[in-house]
């Protein structure tokens, strides 16, 4: 909020305004949303650990940013318990004051987490990107550390502005020295603009960039175009970015901020959730897949992939085997497949039998494999790359 409030000509101008609520719909849709998220992500830990009995640093990130999600959900709850999503001029000056004083602490909470889920899938990305060395990792890092810098800059701005006199942003009696104690607002609403389509631009970024990643495997283009699917999900990200920075011009505005604000705080929910759930997705392949195709087959296996077995005719017959890397760790084997092909009885058999397995710290591979391109690849060992 970056103008002082003027409740006089406010409040005229809510007289004829019926005394109506958006608190009950704006709480059972945060919650409803963050919910998803949760199992989600419960889901993404359950498959990882199920896999490869370990976490990752983008799984540290995901569980930060689910946090601070579910922190924001419960400040909102207390902001509608105080009168949020009733007209202001139906609330006494105390539960205006409480309810501005959420919302402000709310806003923190509405940054940092689909900042940190973002981050998440970036690290997520730049770990898949390790397994091709063709692949260069500088623009994820690139939008990793500008990801940090611009949102943190913006919520540093926030509540910086006003110096020591915070309070005026929920202190209505002091709103009068707001231009007294604060920068001037088109500061902070021109920077929040800056933000949320510097935002709007990452979420792009991490929807393209698997397709570029993509592009350069041994995959047919109806596999690609499925994988790419799969791991450019954040273009729905950029769409509740894109609203949700649209709906923040009510903040720069003398408004009814307690019940204008309401769908700004649904499609802030929209996005950080959007964020967590479309960033854990791909991750959630190998629980399909082993419903599947693989019923019955050890938990500790990412999944199958066909090779295809090369069959020929002769007097002998022989079983080829690539070197396998046998792993240490719960993680035995990340693909493998031993498949045997029938032919006539007038004719012998010759299997060959690929096994490749890695261990769950090598974790450009891990990822890899449970998005689907490494098993992708081995699976299309005759198509040229890109």
């Amino acid at each position: 909020m970056s103008s002082p409030l003027d409740l006089g000509s406010l409040f005229d101008s809510l007289q004829d305004e019926p005394d109506v609520n958006r608190g009950p719909l704006v709480d059972k849709v945060v919650w409803v949303f963050i919910s998803i998220s949760i199992i989600i992500v419960a889901l993404r830990f359950w498959t990882k650990w199920r896999t490869t009995n370990r976490l990752y640093i983008d799984d540290g990130l995901m569980l930060m940013a689910l946090l601070v999600g579910i922190t924001h959900s419960a400040i909102i709850t207390r902001a509608v318990s105080t009168g949020f999503g009733r007209h202001i001029i139906y609330l006494t000056l105390e539960e205006v004051q409480k309810t501005m004083k959420f919302g402000i602490l709310s806003l923190m909470f509405d940054i940092l987490s689909p900042t940190i889920g973002r981050i998440s899938f970036a690290y997520t990305l730049l770990m898949i990107t390790r397994s091709d060395p063709r692949t260069k990792t500088w623009p994820i890092w690139m939008f990793i550390v500008l990801q940090v810098l611009v949102n943190f800059v913006g919520i540093t701005l926030f509540y910086v502005q006003c110096g020591s006199h915070s309070n005026v942003y929920w202190n209505v009696m002091e709103q009068v020295s707001y231009h007294d104690y604060c920068w001037s607002p088109k500061i902070q609403t021109r920077y929040g603009y800056f933000m949320g389509a510097f935002n709007v631009v990452t979420d792009a970024f991490l929807a393209v960039f698997p397709a570029l990643l993509i592009e350069q495997t041994r995959l047919s283009r109806k596999t690609k175009i499925g994988l790419w699917c799969l791991l450019g999900l954040s273009a729905f990200a950029m769409i509740a970015a894109v609203v949700k920075t649209y709906e923040a011009k009510m903040l720069s505005k003398v408004t009814d901020y307690t019940y204008n604000l309401c769908f700004y705080v649904i499609w802030v929910s929209v996005e950080l959730n959007i964020v967590i759930v479309t960033a854990s997705i791909p991750l959630l392949r190998p629980l399909f897949k082993s419903k599947k195709r693989h019923e019955g087959r050890p938990p500790n296996e990412l999944g199958d992939v066909h090779l295809g077995s090369v069959t020929s005719f002769g007097k002998n017959v022989s079983r080829m085997h690539t070197p396998q890397h046998t792993s240490t760790s719960s993680l035995d084997n990340i693909v493998h497949y031993d498949d045997t092909a029938g032919v006539d009885s007038a004719g012998i058999v010759v299997t060959r039998e690929v096994q490749v397995s890695y261990e769950t710290k090598d974790a450009p591979n891990v990822h890899a494999a449970l998005v689907g391109l490494l098993q992708g690849e081995i699976a299309n060992p005759r198509l040229a790359r890109g």
